[in-house]
């Protein structure tokens, strides 16, 4: 988590820059992470609620997104070429790391605008919280809730069905998710959620699984770390196979899945079993507890061997899977 000595980043969202451009900057905000304070990120995409938007403005397309999209008041940089436009701000080409009008005089202005109009860190507003934060809280409540943020509702959840209703897709979800700054937000008891069902589908939401976003909330939110349903010391294991056609996964979450369904493993064994970093099986293990298939290993009665470790686990699955071959 952020501190005051360790800020989380500010976010750059991008609208209409070339992926060469996009490169560059990403390569020139990792050089300058130690020098700007605060330092910058560059979003994946909007749903990463940018602190500021770059908008490309040497195109009849970005000057579209300029004239007709609302930021709601996220500042906005005007990219351009050998031209200051009337803008607050403006970034020209070739983009510099220093002087006038260059990448760290124009968002170290626009980092100071926003320490102004940011609520007071002592004293923080009563609903500004994490979204992931409003979302677990939702998930735990025995009703039906709506996460509404300042623009409307996020999200729907009726734990009752054990769905969940969104317009947002699983990538700006997992945006959401993964954002820890504090944003305005509230949870909202659905008086009938029979109702709101009927009238978000006549707006084409369709229920989901709930499975999908307590999954996907697991997946993103440790950042690397436990979430506290599992300690880092003890091996663990799966107590079913994850329904991988209806979640969002990677390739060596089904080498995970194998592997903590054969036998059991500590995190770190796991991740050197996979040959990935201890932070991806770590948010694997949190999604398999989120959606409760994590388990810890029972303790060994006496007398029994020692328990199989992670690469003799793959083993079993991988000789299971070649002697079904050969049959």
């Amino acid at each position: 988590m952020a501190s005051e000595d360790n800020p989380l980043p500010l976010v750059l969202s991008l609208a209409n820059v070339g992926t060469d451009e996009e490169r560059y900057l990403r390569s020139l905000l990792a050089l300058l992470k130690t020098y700007l304070e605060p330092s910058w990120c560059i979003a994946a995409r909007l749903g990463d609620l940018p602190d500021a938007v770059l908008i490309d403005m040497d195109s009849r397309e970005g000057q579209q997104v300029w004239e007709n999209v609302d930021f709601g008041g996220t500042p906005r940089i005007a990219l351009s070429r050998d031209q200051v436009l009337a803008a607050e701000w403006t970034l020209l080409k070739p983009i510099r790391p220093g002087g006038t009008h260059s990448l760290t005089e124009v968002l170290t202005a626009v980092a100071g605008k926003l320490r102004l109009s940011a609520p007071a860190s002592s004293e923080p507003a009563s609903g500004w919280r994490p979204f992931a934060s409003m979302v677990r809280r939702a998930c735990q409540q025995p009703y039906p809730s709506d996460v509404v943020l300042a623009t409307g509702s996020a999200l729907v959840i009726d734990p009752l069905e054990q769905v969940f209703y969104s317009s947002r897709t699983t990538d700006e979800l997992a945006a959401l998710l993964r954002n820890r700054r504090r944003i305005d937000g509230k949870v909202v008891t659905v008086p009938d959620a029979r109702k709101l069902a009927v009238r978000l589908a006549r707006w084409g939401i369709r229920p989901r699984p709930l499975e999908e976003l307590l999954w996907l909330t697991g997946l993103v939110v440790g950042a690397g770390q436990s979430l506290g349903a599992w300690d880092p010391r003890e091996p663990v294991r799966l107590k079913r196979w994850p329904n991988f056609a209806a979640l969002p996964h990677r390739q060596v979450h089904l080498k995970m899945a194998a592997i903590l369904t054969d036998g059991d493993a500590q995190s770190q064994a796991l991740a050197a079993a996979c040959e990935v970093a201890a932070g991806d099986a770590a948010d694997f293990l949190n999604a398999c507890a989120e959606i409760g298939i994590l388990e810890a290993r029972a303790a060994p009665a006496n007398g029994a061997g020692p328990s199989k470790t992670a690469k003799d686990a793959w083993r079993n699955v991988v000789g299971s899977l070649k002697r079904e071959r050969a049959e």
